[in-house]
């Protein structure tokens, strides 16, 4: 059973389901993050299955799609309406309701692993990088986007886990993850934070 905050997370995004496809941040925002981490993601050739952490209506994987259309495409999200949501708009993948801190695919099984804007909503940050770990093959990837804000903002922001830059780099070399690039990318948005990791 999850805390009183994780049930009211995903209260909330099941609450957004439906409408969450026609949100002003997907068509913009979310979009060009999205196309920024499948440009990092261009030298990973021929993944085999590809998993999106924090999935949503899996935007996101129906891009990669496009770019590795062999792979199999994995979503996973804690909030059951939109997994059914991902699944009506991407039949052709497969979706699991879970938490990023107990992913339900066994260990060495995804080539690529992406997750955008979800990472401040999990309850065990450190728990969840070492689960992607997990599941990731030799020379895997991992490219995490989310926002990190100053604490003394995210104290006034529902739904928001803070952890610094540099706390969430630790996390990943904890987790067995090689960082190979940390990045704010745009001068205007310093709330962007972009990692890209391979595990050895």
């Amino acid at each position: 059973m999850g805390t009183k905050q994780e049930n009211a997370d995903v209260e909330h995004f099941n609450k957004r389901a439906a409408s969450y496809e026609n949100a002003s941040s997907q068509g913009y925002f979310f979009d060009r993050v999205h196309r920024r981490v499948l440009n990092l993601a261009r030298d990973q050739t021929n993944p085999e299955v590809i998993m999106d952490v924090g999935c949503g209506t899996g935007r996101l994987l129906r891009k990669a799609r496009h770019q590795y259309p062999n792979a199999r495409l994995v979503g996973v999200d804690a909030a059951e309406k939109m997994i059914q949501q991902a699944a009506t708009l991407l039949p052709e993948a497969e979706f699991h309701v879970a938490m990023a801190e107990a992913l339900p695919l066994p260990d060495t099984s995804v080539d690529l692993a992406f997750s955008t804007f979800s990472f401040h909503h999990w309850a065990d940050q450190a728990k969840g990088i070492s689960e992607v770990a997990r599941v990731l093959r030799p020379k895997g990837r991992l490219l995490l986007a989310d926002i990190v804000i100053p604490r003394w903002l995210s104290l006034f922001v529902r739904h928001f886990r803070y952890n610094s830059p540099s706390r969430i780099h630790e996390m990943f070399t904890q987790a067995g993850l090689t960082v190979e690039l940390q990045q704010q990318p745009w001068r205007w948005s310093r709330v962007l934070l972009i990692i890209a990791a391979r595990k050895q």
